[in-house]
Order: structure tokens, then sequence, then C-alpha cells
């Protein structure tokens, strides 16, 4: 175990090299060509976990490569406020109800989220760059779900800052996870198996970046509970 977290806190020092794209990633696909390579290494930790709702954006063949993986040095927040001119699901239940899942990059070798390793083709960039209003790309440390001891690699996770940007600020502390939004990331995660799921569970947060999210379903979303 001690070589193992070795390796990860070596390769996120490895992983701090690479570029972070801020929204809308300017030179991304110049910088994915330039390299001779044909897709983004993105992380999905949400709706994109979802095969049904990755389908939409994500439609070249190659996109979903099935493995899932851990990315360190990010925490699973439920703090990003869904634009409402952007709203693809379901009108909120209350005003508060309005958040989508959010990463805040920390560096911390504990903060950890799993989720499934996506190829983004050149062609599906757009389409990405469309969905993920306000995210930036960060480069993380992964390693394989169910292989934990294999050599770690790069992949990208969205992040959304909490700072005013484009005189917009995208997330809120105080707000709670749509339901809609959050039955198809559960969904998604549980599609993954019964371990993902647990661990889904516990180590996605509610927007106060503290309250689990097993703990706020079991109070006051019992219903999209079928385990």
């Amino acid at each position: 175990m001690r070589d193992m977290a070795d390796n990860v806190a070596r390769w996120m020092e490895e992983a701090a090299r690479e570029p972070t794209y801020l929204y809308p990633w300017g030179s991304l696909e110049a910088d994915i060509e330039n390299k001779g390579l044909e897709t983004l290494p993105l992380v999905g930790y949400g709706s994109l976990v979802n095969p049904d709702s990755a389908a939409v954006t994500i439609r070249d063949r190659m996109g979903r490569t099935g493995l899932s993986v851990l990315s360190y040095g990010v925490r699973r927040i439920f703090n990003y406020v869904i634009p409402e001119g952007h709203m693809r699901y379901d009108p909120p239940t209350n005003p508060r109800a309005r958040a989508a899942l959010n990463v805040r990059f920390t560096g911390a070798i504990n903060d950890t989220v799993n989720g499934l390793l996506l190829e983004i083709s050149l062609r599906d960039i757009q389409r990405l760059r469309e969905r993920e209003i306000g995210y930036d790309l960060y480069p993380v440390a992964c390693v394989e779900w169910k292989n934990p001891e294999a050599v770690p690699f790069t992949g990208y996770i969205l992040v959304c800052p909490d700072e005013e940007r484009a005189g917009a600020i995208r997330t809120d502390s105080e707000i709670e996870p749509h339901r809609k939004y959050y039955e198809i990331c559960r969904s998604g995660a549980t599609q993954m198996g019964k371990d993902f799921l647990k661990v889904w569970l516990t180590n996605t947060y509610l927007a106060d970046g503290v309250t689990p999210v097993e703990q706020w379903e079991k109070e006051k979303f019992p219903e999209v509970r079928k385990e």
C-alpha cells in the first residue's frame, strides 16, 4: 500500500506539469493534434457515467472505454448551479434544488473521485464544450478502479471555479442536488457495480463540501434508494 501511495504521489506531480484549460478551452483541440493524439482522456464523474446521458454528447464510438478509474486530489460536490437557459432536466422541485456535480481541486491525495474514463474525440469536443459551461479542464492523476496497483496515468477532469468568471459565479454552497439529475448520476454509478456505487455515495458531497449524499438521500430523497 505504501508503494502504491508513493506511486500516486509521484504521478500527481507529473500530472501537475500538464496544462490546465480554462473554459472555453481555447487551444485544446490544437494541443491534442500537436501531440499526435486523437482524443482527450476525460474522467466522467456525474451524468457522463450514465450511458444514456453521455451518448447525447459523446457520439464517436471510441468515446466510452468502459474503464472505471479513481482520480486523486479532487473532491466531488453538488455545488454547480444549473443555468436556467440550459436546463436539460425537469424543472427543479424547489428553487434551491438546482445543483449539478462539480469537483474541487484540492491536491490532497486523500481526496478521491471514482469515475469512468471517456476518450473524447476531436469531433466531440465542441459538444462537450457546449454541455459543460463554465467548467475548466484540470489534469489529474488516475489509477484503474479494479487494478489500483497498475501504473498511474494522467486524465482530465471538469472543475468549475468558485470565483466570478465572465461576470458570473456558477457555484453556490447552499443549494441542493437537482432531483432528476441526481437520479441520472446515481443510475450511472449503479450500473458500474455495487462497490462503485458505495464509494460514489460516500465520497460525493452536498454543496457544503461536508455532508455525504448517502446521508442526504436517506433523509431527503429516500425514494431514489432501490438497493
